[in-house]
């Protein structure tokens, strides 16, 4: 593999110190706790589409359609396609009740339907949801620091994480906004447009690409029905109800922009994927026997383009991880301090509720990074991780959205079985299994709709037009939030 230059390292080593100084100038718009964990609620929908899009493009689709790509051509599709599908179909929920609130995380919304201890509950099957894929992401920054700079990976782990780390707490998701928009662009450019064009130009130019493609990377079916269903249960209920996403939508002027921007968003990692497929089958025809196919991303990029390019693709590469660790960690600071500290806590001022936000950031960030460290497998991680969402959240906080009435006892019981089918079958059959997943959904939707058919206790849910709650007709009073005028 060809190495890269000394000024491949330094456009890499700016783009890292230049996320820190997005960070530092952002601090200054975090004068409440709605500004520091959402932003002040007042991102347009140019800025907003780009940090969506951000936030779900990672390092497992990144890395990981890059790989199926070279290992099955236009079968990688069903990765991305799924992750667009589902944020797609979540700028359809984002018509709902939950998008209305002028709440911090969705386990505060998943408490007003069902009540605090399912809120308390929800937010911890949301944290480690968050972390472990916080994790994962920084395993993948370590990765390519390590292909990069040649640091050991443990190296590369702690030095990528640090940087992350340091923008959301100078910051938090004013930096984490920020610091998306010009990932977003870097991505654009490095990933969906230099690289897909120099790598049709380095196997001969477009026709020589179609012909000389292997007739079994045209063969959409060839990643497998079992496959396919996996990434289905793995994902599309995570991005639906996962705090990470949602703290985004949050960030939105108004839900209409969420709504648009939303479905920008899925449009362009569909499109994101696609030239993930073209780097990768064009990679079969240069390199048709790749010792290690994990590699596949930065073997492209150091055969396909040029010295000074290479540093800006693999930058790309970098901002598709980072946006989504900053996320991991930003989301599962705020439900720390939203749902388990400040719900339970009086007389916190804005600027202690920053101060223990900034506090919880580190710690979880420095978590990360030694959980980082020690794991042995990404794709255990991100299994935990979407096995507790899809498993626990996803049946209860969908139906609060589509009921008219619901029952608190039923999002209760529901959400707490589910959690210990979830627990019961990672012991039995192992964290990797998708067991988990599809018997945690199972026993979650069993009591929830069993509860709820013999529960007579059920009440409505309104939400009005200030985002006031109103819970059979009685208005609830919420937390006073106030976002600090930039």
């Amino acid at each position: 593999m060809t190495q890269f230059s000394t000024v491949d390292i330094v456009i890499v080593i700016c783009y890292m110190l230049i996320l820190i100084g997005v960070g530092i100038w952002t601090a200054r718009k975090a004068k409440t706790t709605e500004d520091f964990m959402v932003a002040g609620r007042s991102i347009g929908i140019w800025r907003f589409t780009a940090a969506m899009a951000a936030c779900v493009i990672g390092g497992s689709l990144t890395m990981g359609s890059s790989t199926l790509a070279y290992e099955h051509g236009i079968g990688a599709i069903w990765l991305g396609g799924i992750c667009a599908l589902s944020i797609f179909l979540l700028s359809l929920f984002l018509r709902t009740k939950l998008s209305d609130m002028r709440i911090l995380s969705a386990a505060e919304g998943f408490g007003v339907f069902y009540g605090p201890y399912a809120r308390i509950l929800s937010a911890l099957v949301m944290m480690i949801y968050m972390f472990m894929v916080g994790v994962v992401q920084v395993v993948a920054v370590g990765t390519i620091m390590n292909v990069m700079f040649g640091w050991s990976t443990q190296v590369s782990m702690l030095i990528g994480g640090v940087v992350v780390l340091a923008y959301i707490v100078i910051g938090g998701m004013w930096a984490v906004t920020y610091t998306d928009i010009f990932q977003f662009l870097i991505m654009t450019a490095g990933v969906c447009i230099i690289c897909p064009l120099m790598a049709i130009h380095g196997v001969g130019g477009f026709s020589a690409f179609v012909e000389a493609a292997p007739k079994t990377h045209l063969d959409i079916t060839n990643l497998g029905a079992a496959r396919i269903v996996a990434y289905i249960f793995l994902y599309t209920p995570g991005f639906l109800v996962g705090q990470d996403i949602w703290q985004r939508a949050f960030t939105a002027k108004n839900p209409g922009i969420a709504r648009k921007g939303t479905a920008l968003a899925a449009l362009y990692i569909f499109l994101y994927t696609v030239a993930l497929i073209i780097i990768g089958i064009c990679l079969v025809i240069a390199m048709p026997g790749l010792e290690n196919p994990d590699l596949a991303f930065a073997t492209a990029t150091t055969s396909f383009t040029p010295v000074g390019v290479r540093g800006v693709i693999m930058a790309a590469a970098m901002a598709a991880v980072m946006s989504t660790a900053s996320s991991e960690i930003m989301g599962t600071a705020t439900v720390a301090y939203n749902d388990l500290i400040s719900n339970y806590k009086e007389n916190i001022t804005e600027k202690q509720g920053i101060m223990i936000t900034r506090i919880i950031a580190i710690i979880v960030g420095l978590l990360a990074i030694v959980c980082a460290l020690w794991i042995q497998s990404v794709l255990v991680a991100l299994d935990v991780a979407y096995a507790f969402i899809s498993g626990c959240v996803f049946v209860p906080l969908v139906f609060a959205f589509l009921l008219k009435k619901v029952s608190a006892k039923a999002g209760l019981l529901s959400l707490l079985g589910s959690f210990v089918t979830v627990i019961v079958f990672m012991v039995k059959d192992g964290l990797a299994a998708t067991t988990p997943i599809m018997f945690g959904m199972l026993v979650s939707a069993v009591i929830f709709f069993v509860v709820t058919a013999i529960d007579r206790n059920k009440h409505e849910v309104k939400i009005m037009e200030d985002g006031s709650v109103i819970v059979d007709g009685v208005k609830q009073e919420m937390k006073k939030r106030k976002s600090a005028q930039v």
